[in-house]
């Protein structure tokens, strides 16, 4: 039943193609653009609620 469900070499494509390569190269290059992004964000992030924890002790300690 599973054999089915795979697609046959001529529809997949050679596991050795210069497309197979490509899309993986492509693959990794989106990565190496949004890994960053996201990590930029996260820190970006941290740092606010890191402020925001500072700001809010301080005006505890302000207020009378």
């Amino acid at each position: 039943m599973i054999a089915l469900l795979l697609a046959c070499p001529y529809c997949f494509g050679n596991a050795d193609s210069d497309q197979v390569r490509a899309a993986k190269i492509g693959v990794l290059v989106l990565l190496g653009f949004i890994v960053p992004l996201l990590a930029a964000i996260a820190l970006i992030a941290r740092s606010w609620a890191r402020r925001a924890r500072e700001l809010s002790a301080n005006a505890e300690t302000e207020t009378p």
